[in-house]
């Protein structure tokens, strides 16, 4: 059965049973279908259309029980087409508005995936990909002793790293100020990947031969942005007890595996990094990738950014068993107020 042979009386089966098996968890009987007072069917004619659509793949009949639970099929096609997103209360609206009032971006982030955590009542996530992806502002040298100085790195969308770098030339400050000039004028805009190409393309000019001074620019900067590594805060993760004490993992071997899960930052990095190349609001279920299929984890995100590129990603991990219509415009209300505090600083 093909999701558009699905008829409308089948449609309402199965978006009853999925709000019934959010909201309680059980597998879902056609007699509490019956109950629900919404159909004019007798609990006969509900477990037809209930072997139906367990045949085409959108329910399941768990082994302990005489009801039925939805697939990932079953939860994919509630979310495409019968789910009805949820407004989000003010209350919800006027919190994570506060968040933007934060001045440092690595203090927003942190404040977004702990208020994602608090409301939804699951794991909140935000992702930033290293700075190496990201445009820079300025770049400036600070002398700290004879062979080392510090680099400090702001990005367009205002995080900033330093770094230092040991030297086996020596610099003055004067060098150094001069430096941080001619580097910010000709490469703010760049990537530090991007920097980091042009600057070794400069070592075969010619004028970087005869110019000394420049000469001991490009090999600072090479230094300075050729091993930079990811953000100390690139992931924030938040909320990771409450997801332990869903009833989906709350035996022993479960809660273990999920934990687990959650530690493998690595695989949640990689996941949330192949969200970066989509638009919009996206929600992976279960077997629709590597990740969610082996921890039987959905996750809804969206990226946030300027209007040229997307900086990162935002989003809630829980079980398969969530609250879509609610956890949907969150994720998108909260995305959108993470790009407005990305354009606002980069417009300062």
């Amino acid at each position: 059965m093909k999701p558009e042979e699905l008829d409308s009386r089948a449609r309402e089966v199965l978006r009853e049973i999925v709000m019934q098996h959010v909201a309680t968890g059980e597998a879902i009987s056609s007699r509490s279908l019956a109950k629900c007072g919404r159909f004019q069917l007798s609990p006969a004619s509900l477990r037809n259309v209930m072997a139906d659509l367990e045949d085409a793949g959108y329910l399941a009949h768990p082994h302990t029980s005489s009801g039925r639970v939805p697939t990932d099929r079953g939860y994919r096609f509630f979310i495409d087409h019968l789910m009805r997103s949820r407004s989000l209360s003010q209350h919800d609206r006027e919190a994570i508005d506060e968040v933007q009032h934060a001045t440092e971006i690595d203090e927003v982030l942190q404040l977004a995936s702990r208020l994602l955590s608090k409301l939804s009542d699951q794991v909140g996530v935000v992702f930033m990909p290293t700075l190496l992806q990201f445009a820079i502002r300025s770049m400036d040298f600070v002398l700290v002793a004879d062979n080392k100085i510090m680099c400090v790195i702001v990005g367009t969308n205002g995080v900033v790293v330093n770094k230092l770098v040991e030297t086996r030339s020596l610099f003055t400050r004067e060098e150094l100020e001069k430096i941080s000039r001619y580097i910010t004028m000709e490469f703010a805009g760049m990537t530090l990947d991007g920097i980091r190409r042009r600057l070794i393309r400069m070592t075969e000019e010619e004028r970087a031969v005869h110019d000394q001074m420049l000469q001991k620019t490009i090999a600072l900067g090479i230094e300075a942005v050729g091993e930079v590594s990811p953000l100390e805060h690139e992931l924030y993760v938040e909320g990771t007890t409450s997801i332990l004490m869903k009833p989906e993992f709350a035996d022993a071997v479960s809660m273990r595996k999920t934990f687990l899960a959650l530690q493998e930052k690595e695989r949640l990095v990689e996941i949330l990094n192949s969200c970066l190349n989509e638009d919009g609001l996206q929600i992976l279920i279960g077997g629709e990738s590597d990740f969610t299929q082996v921890h039987n984890f959905s996750i809804v995100a969206r990226s946030y950014g300027t209007h040229n590129a997307p900086l990162g990603i935002v989003g809630i991990l829980g079980p398969m068993r969530m609250e879509y219509a609610r956890m949907a415009p969150l994720v998108d209300y909260i995305g959108r107020a993470l790009s407005r505090k990305i354009e606002e600083t980069e417009q300062q």
